[in-house]
């Protein structure tokens, strides 16, 4: 267990057995099975730090959180959300939850559960919602069509947060909003360097947009004869692999872009496909390595390619379509028994409005070591050298800064004594040269 790297996390709409499963990508067998949450709500399976795992239910207002070490969900916490969520984002660190209930974006804060703001931006359901890794924006995409980038920071310190309520709630800017798409966004993907990078959407009205976030400019519309569902890029971002509702998936490359920003693909000779699945492909994402692509479908199988010949090397069937589909690193949490959580949780709120006398303070703890000396590592000293030896390049860097000093005390002592002598030859010279003047004038 311990040696695998990586994991594949699935979900399926047949709760039966278990509401989402860790696998082993190069055994199919099962690791860790996660149970009691129904069934998953599509693209809603998210970690909570390195501590949690969470998934919103399909039929229910319930967001259900599990330890990384359980089967069974957080003990003596419900997470009721204000209405059924069809889309759900957390932070990489765990601090904020996002999720998109009908047209409306709300967001917590985990640790404490207050509900910071509501965003009411767009006119239809919200279908995804991602953060950018570095979580400082998020971006979200409806059935209207449109797809809006968002600042954290902006939503979520508003100055009109403490006196805002539910009827005033959602007047936020977006950084950029982006309608192109004619029909409701399936899917979008965000590069790992965030806002310095690019945004891919796929749609149902058979357009794959992607956009360059620095500048907010649309750089490439390719043009499909199918409806879109999913679309994922590999680990550098130098192909990205388009999902379609009749089960093929599409690889595209980036690398060789066409002369203009509408290119039609309609043969395999400029996009060469996976053909395995018979219904539409919910699910796409890369292995670390960039050698494996796995796709989920609603044909009931999750099955593992090799990129680069095409071929598939693995089928892992479930009980219903799949919902959620994604590799993830191996975190060691789930084989330790023992579990000490580093992130807290709270329940969520679901309104705005509070009572500020009944407002409490929250005390956050958080298991974390701080970097007291971060001086060190930036000047070349390593942490990990034993306290003598630190202590010693401290001494010899001391004694260098006092001879620099001491050089610098005499170049100063040495220009001003020159300065003085200077200034006083020149008085002196000026006085003989007056004092010559006054004897010729008195001598004529």
């Amino acid at each position: 267990m311990s040696t695998l790297i990586e994991v594949l996390l699935t979900s399926d709409s047949n709760n039966s057995l278990w509401t989402t499963c860790v696998w082993d990508p190069h055994t199919g067998t099962s690791l860790m099975t996660y149970k009691g949450g129904g069934t998953a709500e599509t693209k809603t399976l998210s970690f909570i730090g390195n501590d949690y795992i969470a998934a919103v239910e399909r039929t229910k207002p319930v967001l259900h959180v599990w330890p990384l070490n359980s089967q069974q969900t957080v003990q003596g916490m419900r997470f009721i959300l204000p209405g059924k969520a069809g889309a759900l984002a957390i932070t990489r660190d765990g601090s904020y939850i996002v999720a998109g209930i009908d047209e409306k974006i709300y967001l917590w804060q985990t640790s404490s559960g207050n509900l910071l703001t509501i965003i009411s931006r767009h006119y239809q359901k919200i279908v995804q919602l991602k953060f950018t890794p570095d979580g400082k924006y998020f971006v979200s995409a409806a059935e209207d069509g449109m797809v809006m980038v968002w600042s954290l920071v902006t939503v979520a310190a508003h100055p009109e947060v403490d006196l805002v309520t539910q009827t005033t709630a959602g007047q936020h800017d977006p950084v950029y909003i982006f309608s192109d798409h004619s029909l409701p966004v399936t899917d979008l993907c965000i590069s790992k360097t965030g806002m310095h990078g690019r945004l891919a959407t796929v749609s149902s009205d058979r357009t794959c947009k992607i956009y360059d976030l620095s500048s907010g400019e649309m750089l490439l519309n390719i043009i499909f004869d199918v409806p879109l569902s999913a679309i994922v890029m590999d680990v550098l971002e130098l192909n990205i692999f388009i999902g379609s509702t009749e089960g093929k998936i599409y690889q595209f490359s980036l690398t060789n872009p066409p002369r203009n920003r509408d290119f039609l693909v309609n043969s395999e000779a400029n996009c060469p496909t996976f053909n395995a699945h018979t219904k539409a492909v919910t699910c796409l994402s890369v292995s670390l390595d960039g050698v494996t692509l796995m796709s989920g479908s609603n044909d009931e199988q999750v099955i593992l390619w090799h990129i680069q010949s095409k071929q598939s090397v693995q089928t892992i069937r479930l009980k219903g379509p799949i919902t959620n589909a994604f590799f993830t690193v191996n975190y060691p949490a789930i084989y330790k028994q023992d579990f000490s959580p580093s992130i807290i949780l709270h329940s969520l709120d679901r309104t705005l409005e509070k009572d500020n006398e009944e407002a409490t303070e929250i005390e956050v703890l958080v298991n974390k070591k701080i970097a007291f000396w971060p001086d060190l590592i930036q000047n070349g000293f390593d942490s990990s050298q034993p306290s003598n030896e630190i202590e010693h390049e401290f001494k010899v860097k001391e004694l260098s800064l006092k001879e620099e000093l001491q050089k610098l005390k005499t170049i100063n002592a040495n220009l001003y004594a020159f300065s003085i002598n200077k200034a006083l030859s020149t008085v002196a010279e000026s006085n003989v040269i007056n004092n010559n003047k006054k004897k010729r004038r008195n001598r004529n």
